[in-house]
């Protein structure tokens, strides 16, 4: 089946896709997602989870499973990654989100003033309590986040490094060999798997660099599944492919963000005149022929709290695009655009290009494009200079992780953003039901959209397609293949 490269193979600090992927037949945790919806259902390894105040938390565990190493899975392997993870030594990206939750003692493990965190305990084998600083509606749909997967206690006698070489988990999958980047990572069965078996008894999950290379591939017999059908190729897979091919409507958008910390992408009247400019609906019929809907809000459509139309600057208005232009200082010298290369933003981003010289007259424009795990250092390095391409993907049904990326303190919030009111209510929505908390999450939309930090783009709508050989082919919408559900048929 079809892979992009991995930046990390660490579920405490992956937050990408391609890494994800992996991280997702290699672990699984304390929470399972449906398919179609993403809502919590059966198929993790917490036999409960309760609060009567969304403050203290009781987390019960499944009794008997195991590590592919043979060591059982107890409360202690969760709560000692949830401490490592925080511990500021180890600076893991995914320790935002113990801070996103509120738990209680992470700031103080955070800031070097203690080992752990006192807000989480073990009470037995198969219990643990959590307790938080405030009350946090959707806990129980962030804990079964891929942060959030247990360590074995074989992990701490080695290097992390080393460890993600051949991660050691307890989902239906274990490593057969080391991660060959940029070739191949081989899976096969764990049958001591805890939760229901896999169906295929080995997997290699193939790494490509583009994704029209693995479409022939797939062509040819070589590829089995490929969930990444370029969007030239889309009409053409679907009619010759019949069944075996098909859309996944994912909970995924798009954005073009912008370097908020550099000049003059500070400007927000910048950054809505070139959101103006850009022609969606034209880009989506002609270069993706028709495979994405425009983005009109920060929420994806699969979240009741989504809004057509919450965004006031992702509509093509060029004679608005220009009056907004001209009131500020302008593109002194190249525009750069930045996005990853090979897979398949190439033609779009040309065809944004253009779009930018014929409206805003902006006729210096240069393309900065790198594989993807290159491309995620240079933001982490803070060394974009111009508009980049990103995505973001909803792997829980809460507007709470689609605005996550844009408080000031988490580490995906590469466009530098940092406004007060909307960190504010996004931290009174976190603490609210989550029933009655849309409301106020679509108040914090609001103010991003109006300072437009990020343009979003389209939501996602992937082509997936697979060979006879295998059957029972399931796309998530966090943009996953469920692994473990496929079934060889010949």
């Amino acid at each position: 089946m079809y892979l992009c490269e991995p930046e990390r193979l660490l579920s405490q600090e992956s937050s990408e896709v391609c890494g994800s992927q992996v991280l997702d037949v290699l672990f699984t945790g304390l929470v399972a997602y449906d398919p179609e919806t993403s809502e919590v259902v059966e198929g993790g390894m917490a036999s409960s989870i309760e609060s009567d105040d969304n403050v203290d938390w009781t987390i019960e565990i499944e009794e008997g499973w195991e590590f592919h190493n043979g060591e059982e899975v107890t409360a202690d392997n969760y709560v000692d990654a949830w401490n490592w993870m925080a511990d500021p030594e180890n600076e893991m990206g995914n320790a935002s989100f113990l801070a996103t939750a509120g738990f209680e003692g992470y700031q103080e493990v955070a800031d070097g003033e203690a080992d752990e965190m006192a807000g989480v305990e073990v009470v037995d084998d198969y219990t643990i309590e959590v307790s938080l600083v405030e009350p946090f509606g959707p806990f129980e749909l962030l804990i079964g986040y891929t942060g959030f997967h247990p360590l074995p206690d074989e992990f701490y006698d080695m290097e992390a490094t080393e460890f993600e070489e051949a991660p050691i988990g307890n989902g239906p999958y274990m490593m057969d060999g080391e991660w060959e980047r940029g070739q191949r990572i081989m899976l096969e069965r764990f049958d001591d798997y805890g939760g229901e078996p896999a169906n295929a008894q080995a997997v290699e999950m193939r790494i490509y660099d583009d994704v029209g290379t693995a479409y022939l591939d797939f062509e040819a017999g070589e590829l089995d599944i490929h969930d990444g059908v370029p969007p030239e190729s889309r009409t053409q897979a679907l009619e010759e492919y019949g069944d075996r091919a098909f859309d996944n409507e994912v909970s995924s958008y798009d954005y073009l963000g912008f370097p908020t910390f550099v000049e003059p992408f500070d400007d927000p009247d910048l950054r809505k005149a070139i959101s103006l400019a850009i022609d969606r609906e034209s880009i989506i019929d002609v270069i993706f022929e028709g495979a994405r809907t425009p983005a009109t809000s920060a929420l994806p459509p699969i979240l009741p709290a989504h809004r057509d139309g919450a965004c006031d600057y992702c509509e093509h208005d060029p004679e608005r695009a220009q009056e907004l232009y001209e009131g500020t200082d302008g593109i002194d010298g190249t525009l750069e655009l930045y996005f990853n290369s090979g897979a398949g933003h190439e033609e779009w981003m040309e065809s944004v290009s253009l779009q930018l010289e014929d409206t805003l007259g902006i006729d210096d424009i240069e393309f900065n494009s790198l594989e993807f795990a290159e491309y995620l250092e240079l933001h982490d390095a803070q060394e974009v200079e111009g508009p980049y391409r990103l995505g973001w993907v909803t792997v829980y049904p809460s507007p709470q992780y689609s605005m996550e990326l844009y408080l000031e303190d988490s580490p995906s919030n590469y466009a530098g953003y940092d406004d007060p009111e909307f960190n504010d209510l996004m931290a009174e929505a976190n603490a609210t039901e989550p029933e009655e908390a849309d409301e106020i999450y679509q108040e914090a939309e609001d103010i991003l959209l109006e300072d437009l930090p990020i343009a979003p783009l389209w939501y996602g709508l992937d082509t997936v397609v697979h060979s006879e050989r295998v059957d029972n082919v399931i796309a998530n919408t966090r943009t996953f293949i469920e692994v473990a559900d496929v079934e060889v048929v010949e």
